[in-house]
């Protein structure tokens, strides 16, 4: 349990991002047309980076699993959404890979956003896929959000925690 509460940490704190971005107006929830999100919020968004080649340590003379994060976001306007995110985290010859997908709804009250999951998968291990676990079991989420527009035009979602200490700066996602 503390091995999957640390990588759940490490999923937080990896999604810690830092930009500088100008707030732009948002179209509140609810607002005819017939969408309970914000239009901006509609679509696909992405976060993070995880490398898919691995890389070669040279104190160990062996080939080390590469480490990152990544989430990619689909809001629908029927107030559903998709969300996948992947941890691949290589520390000190140990990989820990955490996978989640999961499909719900998404309530807006004011400025949060509650990810309210109804199926999924929550799989992964530490160190070994020996030490794995599969469960369906994934609990709702609140994070406070905004969109901004960066500095080359492009909208923005920030998702922060409720505690305020990490922030995660989203961009379009185009397949």
């Amino acid at each position: 349990m503390l091995t999957r509460t640390m990588i759940a940490l490490g999923l937080s704190f990896s999604l810690a991002a830092c930009g500088a971005a100008t707030t732009t107006p948002d179209q509140p929830a609810g607002t005819p047309g017939g969408s309970v999100l914000p239009s901006v919020m509609l679509g696909s968004w992405l976060y993070g980076t995880l490398s898919s080649v691995d890389y070669y340590d040279p104190a160990s003379d062996r080939w080390m699993d590469s480490s990152g994060a990544s989430e990619i976001v689909t809001f629908s306007g029927n107030g559903r959404y998709e969300r996948t995110r992947l941890l691949s985290l290589t520390t000190y010859g140990c990989t820990s890979k955490l996978f989640i997908h999961e499909k719900g709804s998404v309530t807006i009250e004011g400025d949060r956003l509650t990810y309210r999951p109804s199926e999924g998968v929550n799989k992964g291990y530490t160190c070994s896929p020996s030490n794995s676990w599969n469960t369906t079991q994934i609990n709702p989420e609140t994070w406070v959000f905004r969109f901004e527009t960066t500095s080359n035009g492009q909208d923005q979602m920030v998702l922060q925690n409720v505690k305020g200490d990490a922030e995660a700066h989203y961009g379009r996602y185009q397949r």
